[in-house]
């Protein structure tokens, strides 16, 4: 009796994490497809951008085309740095299920109490490689020359370095044995109180727009 009820119970178990991996299946699709047609509607903006400005003259027109390459930038990098993460942390085998409610571009959880610190350092690793590799493509796969990829080549780039100055101290810190949840907290308090990472980033984004945008 008490091994029937012991496999009716582990039946129920596998069935369960069946239905879990399927859910999780679904709403990754679902965020693939939305994040998908978000960064090809910035790339085509960015492209018209880039166009219009080549085609005419103007201040304005100017202005428009490097606005689309800042905010198409930023908006990339982030995608870009959350599917690092995320990629890092499945890679690794972490628990990280999608979220059912999202907001704004984070897309899932990951379970740092049941997962391990070679997990977790996989997981945070993920997001700056991501975000160097899109350095990578927007310099090497898009058309150069203008103003408008100078501005969206320097704002990835200046969010990688933000990126970089904020996580290399919890990655470091962590693999030295700190615990992962309190390094976080700790490291957002410290970038919140002197805002440095944000100070390095920017002025990094400006030098590279002014190099690549007048100086190359």
């Amino acid at each position: 009796m008490s091994e029937t009820i012991t496999q009716g119970i582990n039946d129920e178990q596998v069935d369960e994490r069946r239905k879990q991996r399927q859910r999780d299946l679904a709403r990754l699709k679902t965020v693939a497809f939305q994040h998908g047609a978000v960064a090809t509607g910035i790339v085509l903006l960015w492209g018209s951008g880039q166009a219009w400005s080549e085609a005419n003259e103007g201040l304005l027109i100017a202005l428009i085309a490097v606005a689309s390459g800042f905010f198409g930038g930023a908006a990339l990098a982030f995608l870009s740095h959350e599917w690092g993460h995320f990629s890092g942390a499945r890679l690794s085998g972490a628990v990280s299920p999608v979220l059912k409610e999202r907001k704004s571009f984070f897309m899932f959880n990951f379970k740092t109490a049941v997962n391990s610190r070679a997990q977790f350092l996989a997981m945070s690793l993920g997001g700056p490689v991501a975000n160097w590799l899109l350095v990578a493509l927007v310099l090497l796969a898009l058309p150069a020359g203008s103003l408008a990829h100078a501005a969206l080549l320097a704002t990835v780039t200046g969010v990688a370095v933000n990126v970089c100055v904020f996580e290399f101290p919890v990655i470091s810190r962590v693999s030295y044995g700190a615990d992962p949840a309190e390094t976080v907290a700790q490291r957002l308090k410290e970038t919140a109180d002197n805002g440095l990472g944000q100070n390095i980033g920017l002025m990094v984004g400006i030098v590279v727009f002014a190099v690549v945008g007048f100086v190359g």
